[in-house]
């Protein structure tokens, strides 16, 4: 089973976005709703109240006190139209503001404080039944009973259940109105994700159908905006696995050819030496077979270094650190200082005032002079001089180490003037049995953190082999 069966599942993009809008739009549509049957009652009330205003105007206009008492013509083909058109009882009083008459339902509710000549409608219980009331007062010409002043109230009322049915009826209508939208929305929610979805989904079929070992970028055309930047994350995933892949590749190459000389070799001597009677010559085999076992040692440890070398492109900035110049070139003579004696080749050191420290990785760039001091003093002659020095020269630190030997060809160096790198062992016209993997060790390490092996013959002689290192590399290359 894969690791994307057994992975949990995760909860569905749609879920997650039906959880954020669908809450919200009931909310809205609720608060929509809301301010709905608020703005209905008013228009519902407002249409209503016309029709009482209508009826207090009509009563109005038929008040008369010529007979020195009260007296009111009762419009009731009005009164039948409007109990009609209310559906529902219609109540009205006329009487003076200090109550001493009063036609009509004495039980109706007082009404709240009145001003002259504005209408005001409220709404009261009358025998426990919600009723809308309105009400106006005016001055009453001349006043009766010789009041000094009086006011005339007319109040008119209706019971509400026109009202009520009329808002339950746009009510439920609106409701439906707006659950539908509510159910179109999460449909076109799922069809809008199910539609988003659909390049991811072929791009998953893409992946799913690679090859283990292709390792081409994926193509970003036609994805959402959003998904891009991941691609391009994925596709530096896999530059980095690519390069990586290749050094693996590389380095087995390597390491195949050239463990497979002497491991013959050493075949042939202890088959030899199998067939041997006599002591002495048994003796020189073994000593052969030394060398041989010897030389396999320094192979085998330049082939892991070479390892690390195409690696540390891959490394984190956290391996570089500055470097004190001087020790390190110490410590790498002092590491070949015996096999530089036996040759009696003298190992000079020369850093300049300026040189300090240079940010790099100590163990790679350790390992890189290391490698060109050891391919130096293979091809120097006996008692020849090699000299290491360090110095500032165009915004970088020089490490150059010059030997006595016959240098390098000219097709050789015009290769790797053309951007060649080696793949090939070193071929020195005076060190044919050279591994020649020290130089393609020391230009990985250069490449690794930001630096260039140079190679030049010197006019005199011998070779000049230099590491230009920046003189504040930041961090690995990271491809």
């Amino acid at each position: 089973m894969t690791r994307r069966d057994t992975a949990a599942p995760g909860r569905p993009l749609w879920r997650t976005l039906a959880l954020w809008m669908l809450p919200t739009l009931l909310f809205l549509m609720v608060a929509g709703l809301m301010l709905s049957v608020k703005t209905l009652r008013e228009v519902a009330d407002s249409a209503y109240d016309r029709s009482l205003r209508g009826a207090i105007r009509a009563i109005d206009l038929r008040i008369s006190t010529e007979s020195g008492g009260l007296g009111v013509e009762l419009p009731y083909p009005l009164f039948e139209s409007f109990q009609a058109t209310a559906e529902g009882e219609v109540l009205f009083r006329v009487s003076t503001d200090d109550g001493l008459v009063q036609i009509g339902d004495a039980l109706l509710p007082a009404p709240p404080p009145l001003t002259v000549g504005q209408v005001v409608f409220y709404d009261a219980v009358y025998f426990n039944r919600p009723i809308r009331v309105g009400a106006y007062m005016r001055p009453l010409d001349p006043p009766l009973y010789g009041a000094e002043g009086q006011n005339l109230i007319i109040e008119i009322a209706e019971t509400t259940e026109s009202r009520e049915a009329f808002l339950r009826t746009v009510i439920s209508r609106t409701m439906m109105r707006d659950l539908a939208a509510l159910l179109a929305a999460a449909l076109l929610l799922a069809v809008g994700v199910h539609a988003g979805l659909r390049p991811l989904r072929a791009l998953r079929d893409r992946l799913d159908h690679r090859a283990s070992d292709d390792l081409r970028q994926l193509d970003p055309a036609g994805l959402p905006r959003e998904v891009q930047p991941l691609v391009r994350s994925v596709n530096r995933l896999v530059d980095r696995h690519r390069i990586q892949g290749e050094a693996q590749r590389r380095y087995i190459e390597d390491a195949s050819h050239q463990l497979k000389t002497p491991l013959a070799v050493l075949r042939a001597q202890i088959d030899r030496g199998l067939q041997l009677e006599d002591p002495a010559a048994l003796h020189a085999v073994l000593r052969a077979m030394r060398e041989i076992t010897d030389r396999s040692s320094r192979l085998t440890s330049q082939l892991l270094a070479l390892a690390l070398a195409r690696n540390s492109a891959l490394w984190s900035s956290s391996a570089a650190e500055e470097v004190d110049v001087s020790a390190l070139l110490d410590g790498v003579v002092r590491l070949h200082l015996a096999s530089a004696r036996k040759r009696r080749i003298v190992l000079e050191v020369e850093v300049a005032p300026d040189v300090t420290t240079v940010h790099a990785t100590e163990a790679l760039l350790f390992e890189a002079v290391s490698n060109i001091l050891q391919n130096a003093i293979t091809a120097s002659p006996a008692k020849g001089v090699i000299a290491l020095s360090a110095r500032r020269a165009g915004g970088q630190t020089v490490i150059a180490v010059r030997d006595d030997g016959p240098g390098l060809s000219d097709e050789l160096l015009r290769r790797l003037d053309q951007g060649q790198r080696f793949n090939l062992p070193r071929t020195r016209r005076a060190a044919p049995a050279s591994t020649g993997l020290g130089l393609a060790i020391v230009q990985e390490i250069m490449g690794a953190m930001g630096g260039t092996l140079v190679l030049a013959n010197r006019p005199e002689g011998g070779l000049t082999a230099s590491l230009n290192l920046p003189n504040r590399h930041a961090e690995l290359k990271a491809d």
